[in-house]
């Protein structure tokens, strides 16, 4: 029931003792406890008042709900960022509704008149004022694509950020108190790069690191922890069967930079790379590509989630462009992304498009 979730929300920050860290001057914490304390104040109070026929009370109410959750994920992670030294160490977009949660206030409350998405592409949002009630609202999305109208349920995504933080605080409280045991996790994960750059068989020394990781964070799953969810995400692409030897490559290569995403997690050190592994066929030539096609750049950044609104139009236009000119490895690169965004499958598309991102970061230095 939300009505417990809301007060288990309450009871879990307070166990943080705030005060405690304004006199230990750790206000990085400090702040974003308060910040989740205040904001489960407007939560609560947007359900606590009845269902008005006011218009306008409607929508104030529905300005402070959207606004106060965005605030309370944004505050989650300076948490665990305080706490861990990781934004990482917690994975909220693992839940389908608040992955939504940006896109809903940035198009209701954060950008309407003026959405951007990239470079290229605008979109104009219009909230129906109307529509409006305790636990629902609708509007439309104008873009050159066409119109898209939106309905939401209130209750189910505010009933989905409490699930999420609740056990999250969970986690973090025990992070708080205890000492995080890094020194055998690292010893383990560099053991397995080790014997992955070798092309040995690294996989049973894979399950022991997710035993280690479990056995110090008893209550720890892959709906909230980014090392158990890549470890899924290893053994997702070891299964994944497929006969072309560039896409193989490609799937094997991605093993390897999940792993330096793991061993980045217990290290905090974001230096690490995938040394001795060449970049796969397929990633070369997307990499060549975008070097001879800046313009294509803003494209290729909506590639890596599969629940951007623009992932296929912007896939399909960097398909066309390649077509144009004749690159036959990166049509057949972004067609198997393509493909794995038809089927739904969001784990290996995100593994596999994780050499884009790589790309961009590049791109940045």
């Amino acid at each position: 029931m939300l009505e417990n979730s809301i007060i288990e929300n309450e009871k879990l920050i307070e166990r943080f003792e705030i005060d405690y860290y304004l006199k230990n001057e750790d206000y990085a914490i400090a702040a974003a406890l308060k910040a989740l304390e205040i904001t489960n104040e407007v939560q609560k109070s947007y359900f606590a008042m009845n269902e008005d026929s006011s218009v306008s009370l409607n929508l104030l109410k529905l300005y402070a709900l959207l606004q106060s959750l965005f605030v309370s994920v944004d505050s989650l992670y300076a948490l665990a960022l305080s706490l861990t030294k990781s934004k990482s160490f917690i994975n909220i977009n693992k839940n389908p509704e608040l992955r939504e949660l940006k896109y809903i206030r940035n198009d209701v409350v954060g950008h309407p008149a003026n959405r951007v998405y990239n470079s290229k592409s605008l979109a104009y949002c219009i909230l129906d004022e109307k529509s409006v009630k305790q636990n629902s609202f609708a509007y439309n999305i104008y873009s050159s694509a066409g119109v898209t109208n939106r309905v939401i349920d209130i209750f189910n995504l505010v009933e989905a950020y409490y699930q999420e933080c609740n056990n999250f605080l969970n986690e973090l409280y025990d992070i708080a108190e205890d000492s995080i045991h890094q020194p055998d996790l690292i010893k383990t994960i560099n053991k397995i790069i080790n014997l992955y750059c070798l092309d040995l068989d690294y996989f049973s020394i894979l399950e022991q690191l997710k035993e280690q990781y479990l056995n110090f964070y008893e209550k720890a799953s892959s709906e909230q922890h980014r090392l158990l969810w890549r470890i899924e995400i290893i053994e997702e692409l070891r299964a994944f069967a497929v006969e072309d030897l560039d896409i193989k490559e490609l799937v094997n290569y991605a093993i390897g930079l999940e792993l330096i995403k793991i061993l980045k997690l217990v290290t905090k050190d974001n230096n690490k790379s995938l040394i001795g592994k060449r970049n796969p066929y397929l990633v070369s030539s997307f990499y060549r590509f975008l070097n001879n096609n800046k313009n294509l750049i803003a494209l290729a950044n909506n590639i890596d989630d599969i629940r951007s609104p623009l992932f296929l139009s912007s896939i399909d236009h960097l398909i066309k462009e390649a077509k144009s000119k004749n690159n036959k490895a990166v049509v057949k690169y972004l067609l198997f992304l393509k493909e794995l965004y038809e089927k739904g499958n969001d784990g290996l598309l995100y593994a596999l498009a994780l050499p884009i991102r790589e790309y961009k970061k590049k791109s940045k230095k």
